[in-house]
C-alpha cells in the first residue's frame, strides 16, 4: 500500500529553487505580484488534470494493463501503471512493489501530480515506511500557479522532513525558451525548520551569468529569513558609481535589521543601517549612515534618524522624531533629490498624549538641529522645552425641543489651553501661558445653518534676556466673536443620459477682534498664514500665539457642487470668496506694514472627480484686485484610465518668484502576445530662469517571464542650482527578484515621483 509518495516533498524543492537567487524576508520577499499575463503556454503533456481521489481517502488504487504476483510477496505492473492516492497521482511504464520491505519502485516515464504541480522522471524508488527514496533524471516539472518549470538530477528524500536535490534548474520562461535560469549543485531542505541551504548557486541571463553564491540559505515558507537581498546598481555625476549590497537580519517576529554596503566610487565605502520593530503597541524604525573616510573631502560623514509611534495603554499614544546629520552637505552629496538637499533644520520632538471622549492633553519637547551652522541665531527656530497642550469640547447639549416648534438651537462650549517655555541659545528666551475660551450657539436645519461664537484669548508671558523697552511680565487679552451662516440650494441636472444634483451653497462669515497694541510681545513661533479659500474662516490671520489680528470683516463665499444623482459622489466642486474689511489691519509682525486694502484678493478652487470619464482637474488661484492680476496659481489635470494608462500636466505659478510647468506621463508604446513596450516621463520645468529643475526620462520592456526597466534622471540638487545625472537600471526575473535600485520597487509609476529616491 502506497504512502504519502512525493506529497510534501516535491513543492519545497521547487520552491527552493524558485528562491535561491536571494534570502527571502519582508523587505525583499520576491515579486508576488510578478505579471504573468504575456505567457500563453497551454501547458505540458503532464499538466495538472483532474485528480479523482480526493484529498484525504488514503485508499490506494491501482490500474495497469498487466500484473503478476511472485509468492504473494513482490507485484509487478506493466503498462500504463497508474496509482492514485489521497489527492496524489503517479504513472510509469512500469512499477514493483515490494510487500515485505513496504517499497516501491517505478521505471520509464514516471509522472507524479498533485495540486499545482507536475513532473516527469525516468525512475524512482521509495521506501515507502520510512519516507525515504530517490527519483532520478527529472526532466520537467511544472508549477501551473507561479508560471515555473525546471529539471533536477535526482532528488532524495532521506527522511519525512529532510531533502536533497542534485543540479537543480528553475526558469519562469515558457517551454523552449530559456532567457533566463537558476541553477545550484546542491540544495538541502530542513521542513521541520523552515529552512534550506544551496551550495554553488547562479543565475543566468541570455547565457550571461550574473549572480553567484558558494553557499547561502533560504526560507520554506513564507517566513522571514535572514540572508542577502537584491543589490541596486546606480550611477550619477555626484556620486559616480553606486553599489548596494544589503543584508536582512531576522531577529525576531517582531524586529528586523537591514545592513547595507554602499560602494560609492568618488567617495568611498559607506555603511548604511535600518531597524524596525512593531509590536500591537507601538512601531518604530532606526535609520543609520556612517562614510567612514569621504575620498573627496577626507572626513567622516554620519546620519542618524529615528521615527516611533505607540500607544502604551488605552487611550495614551506616543510619538518621537529624531535627526542627525553631521555636516550641511550631506543631503545634497549623499541624497537625491532637491526637496531633500535643500533641508534646513532636522526636527527632534517626543510627545505623549492622553484622549478622553470630550478632552485631550499632550506633553511635548521639540528642537531643532540647523544642518546649515552658518545661519545666524535670529534664523534659527525656538526650542519647546517643554511644552503642554490642553484642549476640550463639551457634548453639544441640545435643547428640550417642542414638538410643535422643533426648536433647532443648541449649546456648545470648547477650550483649549498652552503651555510653553521657549529657548534658543544668546537669545531672548520666555514662558508662555495661552488659554482660549469659546462659546456657541448653533442653529441648524436640513437646508440653513448659522453659528454665532464668542470666544477670549489670553497669553500671558515670562520673559528672560530681555531687550530695551521690553517689560518682563507682558500679557494680552483679547475677545473674538463670529457669525457663520449658510444656506444650502440644490436642484436635478441632467447631463446627457447622467443624472446629477446641482448645489449652490452661499456662505456669510463675520469676524470681529478689537485693535490691541501687540508690538512689545516678541515672536517666538508666529507667522502669517497662506492667504487661501479655507483660512478666509480662521479667527486670525497669524499662526502661533504671539499674534492676534485685529479683525472687523466678512468673508462672502460660494460653492457649487455637482453630485451623482444615483451614489451622490461629488464629482465636481468650485468655490469663490473674498474678504470685505471695514477697518484697516494694524496688527503686524515686526518689519510689517499696515494692510489697508478694502477688499482682500479674490481666492477660487476647483476640484474634480471623474467627470469625464478618467479626467480629474484641479485649480486654485488668487486675483489681486487692486493690481487686477494673478498673485498665484496652480492647475492641473490628470488622465488615469487604469494602472498603466497615467498623464499629470500642471501649472504653477507665484508673482514674482516661481512660475513652473510638470508634466509626467506613463504609457503603453506596443504590445504583443510575447512582449510590449512601456515608457515614463517627467518634465518640471522653470519658465523664468528657462531651466530645466527635473526631468526623466525611462523605457521598459517586458517578456512573459522578465523585464528590463532603463532610466535616465537629471535634477537639480542644492539650493544655488547645481545639478546631477544619474543612471537607473533594473532587470526583474519575474517569480523571482530583481537587481536595481529600490525606487522600482513601485513599479515605473513610483518613478514619476521623484519623492520614491529618497533614501
Amino acid at each position: 500500500m502506497l504512502r504519502k509518495p512525493l506529497t510534501r516533498i516535491l513543492p519545497l524543492a521547487v520552491l527552493a529553487s524558485l528562491l535561491l537567487a536571494t534570502s527571502l524576508s519582508s523587505r525583499a520577499a520576491g515579486l508576488a505580484g510578478a505579471d504573468f499575463g504575456l505567457c500563453s503556454e497551454p501547458g505540458s503533456e503532464h499538466s495538472l488534470r483532474e485528480i479523482l481521489t480526493p484529498i484525504g481517502d488514503e485508499n490506494t488504487y491501482l490500474d495497469a494493463n498487466e500484473s503478476e504476483a511472485l509468492q504473494n510477496e513482490i507485484f509487478n505492473f506493466r503498462g500504463d501503471v497508474l496509482i492514485r492516492r489521497s489527492g496524489r497521482e503517479m504513472e510509469s511504464d512500469s512499477a514493483t512493489y515490494n510487500r515485505t520491505q513496504d517499497t516501491v519502485r517505478a521505471l520509464g516515464n514516471v509522472r507524479y501530480r498533485q495540486h499545482n504541480l507536475s513532473l516527469l522522471g525516468n525512475s524512482g524508488y521509495f521506501e515507502l515506511g520510512n519516507d525515504k527514496g530517490e527519483v532520478e533524471t527529472i526532466t520537467d516539472f511544472r508549477l501551473p500557479e507561479k508560471h515555473g518549470r525546471g529539471s533536477a538530477a535526482s532528488m532524495t528524500f532521506e527522511s519525512r522532513d529532510h531533502q536533497r536535490i542534485k543540479q537543480g534548474i528553475y526558469t519562469t520562461c515558457n517551454t523552449g525558451n530559456d532567457d533566463w535560469y537558476l541553477h545550484s549543485s546542491d540544495i538541502r531542505l530542513d521542513q521541520a525548520e523552515g529552512v534550506g541551504a544551496a551550495r554553488n548557486v547562479w543565475i543566468e541571463f541570455k547565457g550571461v551569468p550574473i549572480f553567484y553564491s558558494p553557499y547561502m540559505t533560504f526560507p520554506l515558507s513564507n517566513k522571514r529569513k535572514s540572508g542577502f537581498l537584491a543589490p541596486s546598481f546606480i550611477t550619477s555625476t555626484e556620486t559616480g558609481s553606486d553599489i548596494r549590497v544589503p543584508y536582512y537580519l531576522n531577529i525576531a517576529p517582531e524586529r528586523d535589521a537591514t545592513v547595507t554596503a554602499r560602494n560609492i566610487t568618488k567617495r568611498g565605502l559607506q555603511i548604511l543601517g535600518e531597524f524596525r520593530y512593531l509590536s500591537p503597541d507601538s512601531h518604530g524604525q532606526l535609520d543609520l549612515g556612517y562614510l567612514p573616510n569621504d575620498s573627496s573631502q577626507n572626513r567622516s560623514r554620519m546620519l542618524v534618524s529615528y521615527r516611533h509611534s505607540g500607544t502604551p495603554a488605552p487611550r495614551w499614544s506616543t510619538d518621537v522624531n529624531f535627526g542627525y546629520v553631521s555636516d550641511k552637505s550631506y543631503f545634497e552629496q549623499l541624497g537625491d533629490t532637491l526637496t531633500i538637499a535643500s533641508t534646513t533644520h532636522l526636527e527632534r520632538r517626543a510627545e505623549t498624549t492622553y484622549r478622553e471622549d470630550n478632552w485631550s492633553a499632550t506633553g511635548r519637547v521639540q528642537a531643532y538641529q540647523t544642518v546649515d551652522e552658518t545661519l545666524p541665531g535670529s534664523s534659527r527656530p525656538y526650542q519647546r522645552l517643554p511644552q503642554l497642550l490642553f484642549s476640550a469640547n463639551l457634548p453639544q447639549d441640545t435643547l428640550p425641543k417642542d414638538p410643535l416648534t422643533k426648536n433647532p438651537w443648541g449649546r456648545n462650549a470648547a477650550f483649549s489651553g498652552e503651555y510653553v517655555h521657549f529657548d534658543r541659545t544668546n537669545s531672548l528666551t520666555a514662558q508662555r501661558i495661552d488659554l482660549q475660551p469659546t462659546a456657541s450657539l448653533p442653529f441648524s436645519t436640513d437646508a440653513a445653518y448659522l453659528t454665532p461664537t464668542l470666544g477670549v484669548r489670553h497669553t500671558q508671558y515670562l520673559l528672560n534676556g530681555k531687550t530695551a523697552g521690553t517689560a518682563y511680565d507682558t500679557r494680552r487679552t483679547l475677545p473674538t466673536l463670529s457669525l457663520d451662516s449658510g444656506v444650502f440650494f440644490e436642484r436635478d441636472a441632467d447631463f446627457g443620459e447622467r443624472r446629477f444634483t446641482h448645489t449652490l451653497e452661499p456662505r456669510l462669515y463675520y469676524l470681529y477682534v478689537p485693535l490691541q497694541d501687540q508690538s512689545n510681545i516678541p515672536v517666538f513661533d508666529s507667522g502669517a498664514q497662506g492667504f487661501s479659500f479655507a483660512n478666509m474662516f480662521q479667527t486670525n490671520r497669524f499662526s502661533g500665539a504671539d499674534r492676534v489680528g485685529d479683525a472687523n470683516q466678512v468673508t462672502l463665499a460660494l460653492t457649487s457642487r455637482l453630485l451623482d444623482g444615483d451614489g451622490g459622489q461629488e464629482k465636481l466642486r468650485a468655490s469663490i470668496g473674498q474678504i470685505h474689511y471695514f477697518r484697516d489691519r494694524t496688527v503686524t509682525l515686526p518689519g510689517g506694514a499696515v494692510d489697508t486694502v478694502v477688499n482682500s484678493n479674490i481666492v477660487g478652487e476647483l476640484s474634480g472627480n471623474d467627470l469625464v470619464s478618467h479626467w480629474s482637474p484641479s485649480a486654485n488661484f488668487l486675483w489681486n484686485r487692486q493690481q487686477r492680476q494673478i498673485d498665484t496659481a496652480a492647475i492641473g489635470m490628470r488622465y488615469r484610465s487604469d494602472e498603466k494608462h497615467l498623464v499629470n500636466l500642471t501649472y504653477r505659478y507665484q508673482r514674482g518668484s516661481l512660475e513652473q510647468t510638470d508634466l509626467s506621463a506613463l504609457w503603453p508604446l506596443s504590445r504583443t502576445p510575447q512582449h510590449q513596450w512601456n515608457a515614463v516621463a517627467r518634465w518640471n520645468y522653470s519658465l523664468p530662469d528657462r531651466r530645466t529643475l527635473e526631468s526623466l526620462a525611462g523605457i521598459e520592456y517586458d517578456t512573459c517571464c522578465w523585464r528590463v526597466r532603463v532610466t535616465n534622471r537629471h535634477f537639480i540638487n542644492n539650493t544655488v542650482g547645481g545639478s546631477n545625472s544619474a543612471l537607473f537600471l533594473q532587470l526583474e526575473l519575474k517569480g523571482l527578484t530583481s537587481f536595481g535600485d529600490k525606487a522600482y520597487r513601485k513599479g515605473l509609476e513610483g518613478l514619476i515621483d521623484s519623492s520614491t529616491f529618497n533614501r
